[in-house]
């Protein structure tokens, strides 16, 4: 886990951005999930802005259940376009295993990179998301 700390011109209140990636076991995630918000609990406070991005290889959703009834995070792809984004393996994605979480930002766009130089890059298609503060 990654945890950086922006502090942008003209906004009050500094951005929490922070990158993960889960592991493949069930359980393993589940003491992830606990840890990471047990982290973000502790060390964001609520009213400022949120990111969490990364590779949480959750294809059935646990972990965005909890974000969002614990930590009232959404998923910026399936706002914008109501599915996941099927991120793996990527020369044929068809698993959702990557997300970019936020709360008290807009997200603008949310895509999968699927041209070159993408695919050959990493085995997961990647997303890149825009947000207004």
């Amino acid at each position: 886990m990654l945890h950086g700390v922006a502090r942008i011109p003209g906004n009050e209140s500094p951005l929490h951005l922070i990158c993960i990636h889960f592991g493949l076991l069930g359980a393993e995630r589940q003491r992830q999930i606990d840890a990471l918000c047990a982290r973000i609990d502790s060390h964001v406070p609520h009213d400022e802005p949120l990111i969490v991005a990364g590779d949480f290889n959750d294809w059935s959703g646990v972990a965005e259940r909890r974000f969002y009834q614990h930590l009232d995070l959404r998923e910026a792809f399936h706002n914008l376009h109501g599915r996941h984004a099927k991120t793996f393996p990527a020369w044929l994605p068809f698993l959702p295993m990557d997300r970019i979480y936020y709360r008290g930002v807009t997200p603008l766009s949310c895509e999968r990179l699927i041209h070159a130089p993408w695919p050959r890059l990493s085995d997961h298609a990647p997303l890149a998301a825009t947000f207004k503060l």
